[in-house]
């Protein structure tokens, strides 16, 4: 089954803001040398980097505790694209550029404010990829993503990573199996000997699944052995420290992402839960040449966010405009 694409985004959004309309000054992104913005709303602040080395917000601190959120350090961290697929393929540069954050890119800071990168099309990667990312109150990033391919693209994916700290574990929205009964829940992936050494994908429906293994994954650096868990019930992840309650949400619309794939849970973490992260394949249809999709992607990040709240963001998400 092909699925139309439409309109994607990204969004952070900390619990108890009244997103707004428009950018206020202390909203904007700053230059902060070549390939790097600064941003800083009071709640939270960081970087975002495009310097041809890597990309993404590799530093996301809760002001209130000073507490790094994301990865950090040189580490791609948080929303960076990582990925270019189609049918069977893997769009490599084979000079060094197996990923996103190695290709020619720009980052400008826009009049409204708003931060951009943009990756021309190239011969080796024929499709042009921009990401604007814009503040929409002190705790709501929107990051608007455009592709246009300079050919027809089958099954077309772009993989989108994030990478927290180490304290934060993971849960992802799934529906019950045919053979178990209840309702769609959160289920947190745990290691054990029928997935180790492979990361965990949660497809939305059959196709879904089936385009995971059309060899794409196992060319390039960095091959994945993925192993298909259970079906997602609503594209909606979490990555939840215990110690802290802060709660990251990750949400898309099931027609702009067909699977939701992430580490899973083990203590201690082996070299695959040790990459503490979610991924998120937007798109997954055909996409005609010269024509340009776009996807919307939300995040949440909160103290004390429970399950049931979570599931609620989700619904007044899929009820807003695209």
């Amino acid at each position: 089954m092909q699925h139309k694409l439409v309109m994607v985004s990204v969004m952070i959004f900390l619990a108890g803001a009244v997103p707004v309309m428009g950018q206020e000054a202390e909203l904007a992104f700053t230059a902060a040398g070549e390939g790097w913005v600064d941003f800083d709303t009071g709640v939270v602040k960081g970087k975002l980097r495009a310097d041809g080395k890597s990309q993404g917000i590799p530093t996301l601190v809760d002001v209130k505790t000073g507490t790094e959120l994301a990865y950090g350090g040189e580490n791609p961290g948080i929303f960076s694209f990582y990925r270019l697929l189609s049918a069977g393929k893997r769009w490599i540069v084979e000079k060094g550029g197996h990923t996103f954050r190695e290709w020619p890119q720009t980052l400008r800071v826009m009049p409204d404010g708003s931060a951009q990168v943009r990756w021309p099309s190239q011969k080796e990667h024929p499709v042009e990829v921009t990401a604007t990312f814009r503040w929409i109150s002190p705790t709501t990033l929107d990051c608007v993503t455009e592709a246009k391919p300079d050919i027809a693209m089958q099954d077309f994916e772009v993989f989108l990573s994030s990478y927290f700290n180490s304290d934060f574990e993971s849960l992802v929205y799934v529906r019950p199996p045919l053979h178990a009964s209840g309702d769609p829940h959160f289920l947190k992936p745990v290691g054990s000997p029928l997935v180790l050494g492979t990361y965990l994908t949660f497809p939305r429906d059959l196709h879904a699944a089936q385009m995971t293994y059309d060899g794409r994954w196992e060319q390039g650096q960095n091959p994945v052995h993925w192993s298909i868990a259970h079906f997602m019930a609503e594209p909606l992840a979490l990555m939840r420290d215990s110690k802290t309650g802060i709660t990251f949400v990750q949400m898309c619309r099931p027609e702009n992402c067909f699977a939701v794939r992430m580490p899973y849970n083990l203590t201690p973490p082996d070299d695959v839960a040790g990459h503490h992260s979610i991924y998120l394949s937007l798109f997954g249809g055909d996409v005609k040449a010269g024509v340009a999709v776009r996807a919307r992607v939300r995040m949440i990040v909160d103290r004390g966010m429970t399950d049931a709240r979570a599931l609620e963001a989700y619904k007044d998400f899929v009820k807003s405009a695209h």
